[in-house]
């Protein structure tokens, strides 16, 4: 259950969600709309919910879902003391055998991740590691392309969430491996960016991926689905072990993550 009251009225949050629909079909960013109102995250599930069902009313498609500030240093980075989420639809699918095209999304950042594709379906309360595992039919090496319409860094906890959690762009790499192949706590996991280097492992996302996911099944519960839930043939983007890093186009990116393999991408 959402234990925060709403503090906008249902106009208010119409009105909210549709900015953040005009500033993705155009490209640009507003300036996080936390700085002249006031709401709450019950307000800010409910805007991004209206959000989406705005894109579904379009025929996109739901796929799954992504996790953000998993890691401590992206909750560092951005002033957040736990992790996000957003649903992922069918148009946010890119492929790596062109360029992943940015130029027409705002604030583009990218970030390397393991993501879990589901068998089963998975709902809380009381999902652990073990009923993710169980639950998953592979994992895979996996590129996020954050598209911020609410000011990235400058954003608050509540505009991050409103904005469907900056989801953008995804790229899968070509290795799935079921997840009980592999210890999922020892993965080295880095990525160059234009000549720009980090490295974390896997146990930096909440000390196990599965951990994240978990939570999201358990999280989706509590707020009586707003956010959807997590079923089968979902794709589930765990969250970076290491710092966001700009991309714009003509940028270039090549990760690799051990066992899961490498993903190289350029950007247009």
């Amino acid at each position: 259950m959402i234990h925060q009251e709403e503090m906008l009225t249902s106009a208010e949050q119409e009105a909210l969600a549709q900015r953040l629909l005009v500033a993705a079909d155009q490209g640009q960013g507003i300036e996080p709309p936390s700085n002249d109102i006031s709401y709450t995250f019950a307000d800010a599930y409910r805007i991004r919910r209206l959000l989406v069902d705005k894109h579904l009313a379009r025929g996109a498609r739901t796929v799954g879902h992504k996790i953000g500030f998993t890691a401590k240093a992206m909750q560092e980075m951005y002033g957040m003391t736990g992790p996000d989420f957003g649903q992922l639809l069918d148009f946010m699918v890119a492929s790596g055998d062109l360029p992943v095209p940015v130029s027409g999304l705002s604030d583009t950042r990218v970030e390397p991740e393991i993501a879990f594709v589901l068998a089963e379906p998975l709902r809380g309360p009381g999902v652990g590691i073990e009923e993710v595992l169980q639950a998953t039919r592979y994992v895979i090496a996996a590129i996020e392309v954050i598209d911020s319409r609410v000011g990235a860094v400058r954003a608050r906890a509540v505009d991050s969430i409103a904005d469907n959690a900056g989801a953008g762009l995804f790229v899968l790499g070509d290795r799935p491996t079921p997840p009980l192949s592999l210890d999922l706590t020892d993965i080295a996991i880095s990525m160059e960016v234009d000549g720009q280097t980090l490295s974390g492992t896997s146990s930096d996302v909440m000390d196990h991926p599965a951990n994240a996911v978990a939570w999201l099944a358990n999280k989706l519960v509590e707020i009586d689905g707003i956010g959807g839930y997590l079923e089968a043939g979902d794709v589930v983007l765990s969250g970076s072990a290491t710092r966001s890093v700009e991309v714009r186009a003509g940028s270039r990116l090549e990760a690799h993550f051990g066992p899961l393999g490498d993903i190289r991408l350029d950007f247009s």
